[in-house]
């Protein structure tokens, strides 16, 4: 229950919600650079007859680097691998296509010659332009992967994560096959850290340790029972409630007709202790926590609720509000439920309490419905 709270306001703008699932992606793909105004863009039929090539062989790869030397008036004219500017004609992205799998599946030895001359091998006259952890360099090897089928590449190409993921529906590679996860024991600090703002404790590790992924969840659960994580789950529901930043003046939420001879107690409440000279100011502050408790109101439901394990849904069908010893003042109850606080003078500490029925200046009960 307060994984699924919690995720619910995660997912409405932060960044957490990995880390309810046990892992988090540590390499996720990019997504693909915007075409340049400048560049002519390829037509629709060639993007339908292989989106791929399109969107990330020749867009990161081809036009950046390999089109500077490879065309009819470059260094490389003399060479096989020829390569064109965009055309309106719906033939040239097929054709350019065509020259990239030509260089891709022919091998020297059992490595495709793509990425031999891109990484300056079989003296490239170009030289290296490619390094073997960049981008580009794992964009082509998934190019050659894809028209080799190969299903198991070289322990080397392997260990280089691919930054990039196909387009093509006919692709039945697992989609987050190129993610990789973070160890157990990062997973830990991660979750400890943006949960509660702290590091793990040394029990923690030790059980992340010998027993891997399925040591979080237990960890998970006792983190979520910690204080601060109440903190951290009110800072994400504010996010979506929007309420402490309300700039207007808070006591408007009260009814002025059902709350009209006790929304301003703090004018009337005594400060004997405090000089003269020095109510004045005193009783500004008073109103100023007043209100700002009232404003955590809809926050402290929703740590209530979470905090007891009771249904999602009772934050909309929840009976009961939240009350501090000063927002109970406002609503004319707190002589009623005083005896309920740990402490009547601390204005932040919340309760579950029902309102009495409303009644109107006529005196008549308010029907709710």
């Amino acid at each position: 229950m307060r994984r699924a709270i919690f995720t619910i306001a995660l997912l409405t703008g932060s960044v957490l919600t990995q880390f309810a699932c046990g892992q988090v992606p540590e390499h996720s793909p990019q997504p693909s650079s915007t075409t340049p105004s400048s560049i002519i863009q390829i037509p629709a039929s060639c993007v339908a007859a292989d989106r791929y090539f399109e969107d990330e062989v020749w867009a990161k790869v081809g036009e950046r680097t390999c089109l500077k030397c490879h065309n009819r008036e470059g260094e490389a004219r003399k060479s096989d691998f020829i390569l064109a500017k965009p055309t309106s004609d719906p033939a040239w992205c097929q054709q350019t296509r065509d020259a990239f799998k030509a260089m891709a599946t022919t091998l020297e030895g059992d490595q495709s010659k793509l990425l031999l001359k891109a990484t300056g091998g079989l003296d490239h006259g170009g030289g290296e332009v490619l390094k073997i952890d960049s981008s580009g360099y794992k964009i082509l090897f998934s190019f050659v992967r894809r028209l080799n089928k190969q299903t198991h590449p070289t322990p080397q190409e392997s260990s280089e994560p691919l930054l990039t993921t196909s387009l093509d529906a006919n692709d039945a590679r697992p989609f987050f096959e190129a993610v990789s996860m973070v160890s157990p024991q990062r997973l830990l600090r991660k979750v400890s850290l943006s949960l509660c703002g702290r590091l793990p404790t040394s029990e923690e590790v030790i059980q992340v340790n010998e027993h891997g992924l399925t040591a979080i969840d237990s960890t998970l659960d006792a983190l979520m029972k910690e204080d601060a994580f109440y903190v951290r789950l009110k800072e994400a529901f504010n996010d979506i409630f929007l309420t402490v930043g309300v700039d207007d003046n808070a006591e408007t939420i009260l009814s002025y007709d059902h709350f009209e001879h006790t929304r301003n107690w703090t004018q009337k409440f005594p400060l004997e202790e405090i000089p003269e000279a020095e109510r004045e100011r005193a009783r500004w502050k008073l109103a100023d926590v007043y209100r700002d408790a009232m404003l955590r109101e809809p926050l402290e439901l929703i740590a209530h609720i979470v905090r007891s394990d009771h249904p999602f849904t009772e934050l909309a069908t929840a009976d009961y509000i939240m009350v501090s010893p000063y927002t109970a003042r406002g609503y004319g109850i707190f002589d009623t439920i005083k005896d309920q606080f740990k402490n009547p003078s601390d204005p932040f500490e919340f309760i579950p309490t029902r309102l009495n029925a409303l009644k109107g200046r006529d005196g008549k009960t308010i029907n709710r419905n």
